[in-house]
């Protein structure tokens, strides 16, 4: 007859077992999922460019009004056509076209809707860009999405996407708002005005 000591000892043995082997499973099922786990990808950018590959950069909106930009060749920053180059403020020209650079897709639509339902047809706005082999890169900008956190968007014949609203605001302002340096207020001196003199009474004696 097995004592009940003996009996207690097995269960013990039995469950220790059975833990270890449960222990295997879970570690051996833990790597298999880290070494078939889909790795994330990063969100895609409108352009695969950087800002030292762009040279010139022009928007146009749709009543005609425009600004170009370019790197100015002599000192490599950006200038304003037409505005002397002191005048440009080439710091935060690099720092809007930057973002413009790192514009990041929030969703490529596999279905294109109408053009002309989304602003399409006739841009409101038409970004075009000038490598520095020559290349032309067209974008236009179509009307803004139904709630209103992005903007439509086409590179030459690609899909459409779309891109946030706050980054591409900011790049379309300087049409309006070209980036100009602060002039400098000539100082206003005062000029003393001198006091008339008085004419001197000339006394007439009396004889």
């Amino acid at each position: 007859m097995v004592r009940r000591p003996t009996w207690i000892l097995l269960l013990v043995f039995a469950i220790l077992v059975g833990f270890a082997w449960l222990f295997q499973r879970y570690q051996a099922n833990k790597a298999n999922n880290a070494a078939t786990a889909t790795p994330t990808t990063s969100p895609a950018t409108l352009y695969d460019l950087t800002n030292t590959q762009v040279n010139e950069i022009n928007i146009t909106d749709n009543a005609g009004d425009k600004i170009d930009l370019y790197r100015d060749s002599g000192s490599s920053k950006w200038a304003i056509a037409d505005v002397p180059l002191d005048q440009a403020d080439s710091f935060q020209i690099e720092s809007i076209s930057t973002q413009l650079f790192s514009l990041q897709v929030q969703e490529a639509l596999t279905q294109t809707p109408p053009l002309d339902s989304i602003g399409l047809v006739t841009p409101a706005y038409t970004i075009t860009m000038t490598t520095s082999d020559g290349t032309q890169l067209i974008t236009n900008v179509g009307t803004q999405t139904a709630i209103g956190s992005g903007y439509y968007v086409r590179v030459g014949s690609g899909l459409v996407v779309i891109v946030d609203k706050v980054v591409m605001d900011d790049i379309l302002n300087l049409v309006k708002n070209p980036p100009l340096l602060p002039t400098a207020t000539p100082e206003v001196t005062s000029t003393e005005t001198a006091s008339p003199t008085k004419p001197e009474v000339q006394v007439t004696p009396t004889p």
